[in-house]
């Protein structure tokens, strides 16, 4: 049901044209600012989330190479045409096992979120993400840097570790 594909001229124009609903603006910077981003980064790695080979997601994330190593989730999104099916939660289960395959030395996968996305802070538990007691802030996205609040962009961290390392921050 869920494939993961490279961002190629196939897929690319249907992967930057993706939106999250109005609800979530704010949460996440758009796509091409996300494959923009890779140029300076160059650890993260991209992927379309596809279902039946056609695009409805994006997934960008790096290794770390720590105690423990994980990997950094840091950006998962579905577009709004197909939010309300459960795809958020089987790409990101898929996207789980992605990971310890790519990386298999890996004991957990870190993702932040903001406290006030509520759906994703349900996945999140859902799936198992324990919240590490820890908050980061972030920069604004784009879209919001003319807020006033101050606490609009501290993050909440979130791990899911792997059931065969017994490794625990």
């Amino acid at each position: 049901m869920i494939q993961f594909k490279s961002i190629s001229q196939e897929n690319f124009q249907a992967v930057i044209n993706m939106e999250v609903n109005d609800n979530q603006k704010g949460f996440m910077e758009d796509n091409l600012y996300s494959l923009a981003e890779c140029v300076v980064e160059k650890s993260f790695i991209t992927k379309a989330i596809n279902k039946d080979n056609v695009p409805i997601g994006f997934l960008l994330y790096y290794f770390v190479k720590d105690n423990p190593d994980y990997v950094f989730l840091h950006r998962l999104m579905i577009d709004k045409s197909e939010q309300g099916k459960g795809l958020g939660r089987a790409a990101l289960e898929e996207a789980i096992n992605l990971f310890k395959n790519e990386f298999p030395s890996i004991a957990c996968v870190e993702l932040m979120h903001y406290p006030d996305n509520k759906a994703g802070e349900a996945l999140y538990d859902a799936l198992g993400f324990d919240p590490t007691g820890e908050h980061r802030k972030s920069e604004p996205c784009r879209c919001e840097k003319d807020t006033k609040d101050d606490n609009r962009y501290i993050e909440i961290v979130r791990r899911k570790y792997y059931d065969n390392h017994l490794v625990r921050a």
